[in-house]
């Protein structure tokens, strides 16, 4: 059947309210205070982990020079304490006590000639006028420092007088031992054993590289000293120093 149009329109209102009714059902959200909260946001990016520091070029280079040079130092004890007991065990062989003995004796009997010819001195005209010539130079230098009108125009000369008295006697009596024979002979013979004695060491030095454990620790120094002066040289290279 068809419709006015009064009825229609009032169709169409219907219609339309429905429309708005079903739309308020379908977005509860606009006026409900019990909804639900808004997603979190994501969590903030963790800071990059801190990279570890590099070691300089002159950090490195200095560690590794003085690694060297600890490294040296102890093989150089080492090696002399190697040496100190070879020293030891040859101080025990007959050879060098004989000869510890020989400069033993001669210096016994130099100190003996020199206080033979000392004690002799008594008589010596020269010393005994020596003296007597220091000893007034002492006493009217003393005697001037005891005047409390002493002035260093007086104390001057008495000073140098007293000084030039100790020269000269010093003198005679270093010309009265050099000049005895029986010291000149003794000191010619402390001169001769001490210079075997000498020789005996020089052999002993020369000895120590047939020692083996010598020889290893003396290669070890060697090869120590190089890797030093290497380190020590890259130090500088790099450094600008060399």
């Amino acid at each position: 059947m068809r419709l006015s149009k009064p009825w229609i329109a009032v169709l169409a209102f219907g219609l339309s309210l429905t429309s708005l009714g079903y739309g308020h059902h379908e977005n509860p959200g606009n006026n409900n205070n019990n909804s639900p909260p808004p997603a979190p946001a994501p969590p903030a990016a963790a800071p990059p982990a801190s990279q570890p520091s590099v070691p300089s070029q002159f950090s490195l280079d200095e560690a590794a020079q003085t690694a060297a040079a600890k490294e040296l130092a102890t093989d150089q004890r080492n090696l002399k304490s190697i040496a100190d007991a070879d020293w030891a065990k040859f101080q025990q062989t007959p050879d060098w006590i004989a000869a510890q003995a020989k400069v033993t004796d001669a210096q016994s009997a130099l100190d003996a000639a020199k206080q033979a010819a000392t004690d002799a001195l008594a008589n010596n005209p020269d010393y005994q006028a020596a003296v007597a010539a220091k000893k007034k130079a002492v006493d009217d230098l003393a005697a001037a420092k005891a005047d409390g009108d002493a002035t260093p125009e007086t104390l001057s000369p008495l000073a140098a007088a007293s000084l030039q008295a100790t020269i000269s006697l010093r003198a005679i009596t270093n010309s009265v031992l050099t000049n005895d024979t029986a010291v000149q002979t003794a000191t010619e013979n402390l001169l001769s054993v001490q210079h075997d004695a000498d020789l005996l060491k020089v052999k002993f030095q020369r000895g120590l590289p047939t020692d083996p454990g010598y020889a290893a620790a003396k290669a070890t120094v060697d090869a120590a000293q190089q890797r030093y002066d290497d380190a020590h040289g890259k130090f500088l290279a790099d450094n600008g120093g060399g």
